[in-house]
């Protein structure tokens, strides 16, 4: 028996003295408290087919959890949704392997090298036997180091592990291994209690009034070290995904805690993200837990649906609902913190919201990126991603979720009145002269005071000349201060979108407001200039540096530029100068005249777009007489 499957034995001893009628004295025992937990992550490399293990029984068992094609598919434009290349050719399989106790486990490997996965399967030893194959769902998420995996799985307490991997051609993918989680334990876990939900405002609704008890990271002895950095948050909230952990639905009060953690663990240690993916998930008892950091006061932006994290959050049903139903407590509590949401943020339970198919989904989605989809505002992760999560009995609740959803949520409406702000929008300002072009290299932004603000949260979205700027619905947090201004460097061939918004003392959020969007210029080395463009030094210049020619029809391009809106260039003027032209993707736009009575070093001019346009950007001379530019900015506005 596994050291999970032991706890809990004192307490027995204890009942049972007690019905043998002997007489303990009174002894008040201190109340463990909670900490953080560090975990053990033991990896186990797969090497292709052993054939040992491929001889044996069952070794080619169809899965537990694959996808079925009666899953439905987005309604997603031009979005091949549906299409599915089966499971392919059998790549990796290796042999049954004794581990170190564990409750979590997952598959990784090397994304871009090797053939496309198309299944990854694993069994656990638990309790000395083997169980059947568990397909595991495949997240499709790319770290920065070029590895991708699977969804975990976990256990009440396993041992051992065997892992079977298809692929499209039958080739194995390089860097293939499986990871087993010991979360370790506290001797809190038994008494994980939850954070009560705040008192309502006497004055406003602010979404809280319906919160349900949170278990807090704290509390579940979240260890705060393998938190990284991933300071992003969604601006608004338009769906919210329904999830399950998969695995086991046998776990005891005391090991939801743990289970929580070795997610965690799994997605920090083993696929790399900064944080576990889910915002929320619920225990088969009914006890809700805060997943991402933030995610009880602000919106986060999670890993829990590639493609879709942004202007979303997921709320994950801790078992494996595609072979058992949930608990009443487990639905009542989902509905409770999806409901909280859902009247938070102003959602529609019963609705429909159109969603971006992001660019960083890998190949899980169903839509291609760049496709909008529509989709239910309470939906499920099969919905838009190649999956069975959350199950066929947790999707068979889904109807009677939402309907329970918009009651709640239509009470609290009834009770409480609708949510506003709970503190106000700060009014902002940026310098003159540097919107939408920003000359220098680092700016000023200011905000007018916000009663009831106890710090302001500065936001920002920062993007190339070369680069898309960001969905609009997402936003890297910068600071909070309690200042009203704040100083900002930028690096040149940069735009930056800055926002900001105040915060109470109780940590509520006031609406974002939006300061100011300007682009730096682009940098000089990036210039494609013709051959008779000469460099020329001075600190006169912008930058202390011109380029000059006296040709006719000399050319500076900028090939690659995104959403450009206007062109912003800094040359010189004086007796004589000739004429520019600017062309986006040789079309005429707009030019300026450098001919003035006297030489001026530096004068900014502008061409605006009617919109922003994608592609080439251009400045030519119109005729043989001198121009000098030191700058060109691609604004975005």
């Amino acid at each position: 028996m596994s050291r999970w499957g032991r706890i809990g034995g004192a307490g027995i001893v204890v009942v049972a003295l007690a019905l043998g009628g002997v007489i303990l004295p009174t002894v008040t025992l201190p109340v463990a408290e909670a900490h953080a937990v560090p975990p053990d992550v033991e990896s186990v490399p797969v090497r292709g087919v052993d054939r040992a293990a491929r001889a044996q029984s069952g070794a080619l068992a169809a899965a537990e959890g694959a996808e079925r094609p009666e899953h439905a598919a987005v309604q997603g434009r031009g979005s091949g949704a549906g299409d599915d290349d089966g499971a392919g050719s059998l790549a990796a399989l290796s042999p049954q392997t004794a581990t170190q106790d564990f409750l979590v486990a997952g598959v990784t490997w090397a994304a871009d090298r090797g053939s496309e996965v198309t299944e990854v399967a694993v069994r656990l030893r638990e309790e000395g036997g083997w169980g059947d194959w568990r397909a595991l769902g495949l997240d499709g998420m790319v770290t920065e180091d070029g590895r991708t995996g699977t969804e975990p799985v976990t256990s009440t307490g396993a041992d051992g592990v065997q892992v079977r991997v298809r692929t499209a051609d039958g080739a194995p993918p390089s860097g293939l291994k499986v990871d087993v989680v010991d979360p370790g334990t506290s001797a809190a876990d038994a008494r994980v209690g939850a954070d009560p939900a705040p008192a309502s405002s006497a004055s406003a609704a602010t979404g809280r009034e319906i919160r349900p008890s949170i278990v807090t990271r704290s509390e579940w002895g979240a260890d705060e070290s393998l938190l990284g950095s991933w300071p992003t948050v969604s601006g608004e909230l338009d769906a919210i995904y329904v999830h399950h952990t998969a695995g086991t639905n046998a776990y005891s009060r005391s090991q939801s805690a743990a289970i929580v953690r070795g997610i965690y663990a799994y997605h920090t240690k083993s696929r790399g993200w900064p944080d576990i993916g889910y915002q929320f998930l619920v225990d088969r008892f009914g006890r809700v837990f805060q997943g991402r950091s933030g995610a009880v006061h602000d919106n986060p932006i999670g890993a829990h649906a590639g493609g879709y994290n942004t202007g979303t959050i997921g709320v994950s049903a801790m078992g494996d609902f595609e072979s058992a139903r949930p608990t009443s407590a487990l639905k009542h509590s989902l509905m409770r913190v999806i409901a909280w949401k859902a009247y938070q943020y102003g959602l529609a339970p019963q609705g429909h919201v159109t969603l971006p198919t992001g660019d960083s989904a890998g190949s899980t989605t169903r839509a291609r990126p760049g496709t909008n989809v529509r989709v239910p505002t309470i939906t499920m992760h099969r919905t838009t991603n190649h999956t069975t999560c959350p199950g066929r009995h947790l999707a068979a609740y889904l109807p009677a979720l939402r309907d329970a959803v918009q009651a709640k949520v239509a009470r609290a409406k009834d009770h409480y009145g609708t949510v506003r702000p709970a503190v106000g929008r700060p009014n902002g300002s940026s310098p003159a002269g540097q919107v939408p072009a920003q000359w220098k290299k680092s700016v000023t932004y200011t905000w007018s005071k916000v009663t009831g603000a106890s710090r302001y949260q500065v936001l920002t979205r920062y993007a190339g000349w070369k680069q898309d700027m960001p969905d609009s619905r997402y936003w890297r947090v910068h600071t909070s201060t309690t200042r009203r201004s704040i100083t900002i460097p930028t690096s040149i061939g940069w735009t930056r979108q800055v926002a900001v918004r105040a915060i109470s003392g109780s940590e509520l959020r006031g609406p974002i407001e939006r300061i100011s969007r300007s682009s730096r210029p682009v940098p000089a080395s990036q210039w494609a200039r013709s051959n008779s463009w000469k460099k020329h030094s001075s600190d006169r210049y912008y930058g202390g540096v011109a380029y000059w020619t006296r040709s006719k029809h000399a050319a500076i391009r900028l090939s690659g530029a995104k959403e450009v809106r206007s062109v912003r260039v800094v040359a010189s003027t004086g007796p004589g100068f000739g004429r520019v032209q600017v062309r986006v993707n040789d079309r005429a736009v707009g030019s300026f005249d450098l001919a003035s009575r006297t030489f001026q070093p530096r004068k900014t001019f502008a061409v605006t777009l009617p919109r922003g346009v994608d592609g080439e950007v251009r400045l030519r001379t119109l005729d043989g007489k001198e121009v000098r530019i030191s700058a060109i900015a691609l604004a975005r506005r």
